[in-house]
């Protein structure tokens, strides 16, 4: 999800890197698809604040999306 969003804005791994205060590597390395790295929860919050919540969290998971009312049932 995270390079379908850059790429949709026409930014490069370089740009966004450098808006999250990362490297380009790092970059490259949560977007892969096998083997993915997962970033820590600071750049994970960076993400969703820069992507307005278009990359969450639990898209570096093998989890499914969960909503508030599936939260609040739980």
């Amino acid at each position: 999800r995270l390079a379908r969003w850059r790429k949709m804005q026409g930014w490069t791994q370089a740009r966004l890197a450098a808006e999250l205060g990362v490297k380009q590597p790092y970059v490259s390395a949560m977007e892969r698809a096998e083997n993915p790295s997962i970033p820590g929860p600071t750049v994970m919050i960076e993400l969703f604040v820069l992507t307005r919540g278009a990359v969450q969290p639990n898209d570096f998971y093998d989890l499914p999306a969960l909503s508030v009312q599936q939260r609040e049932a739980a």
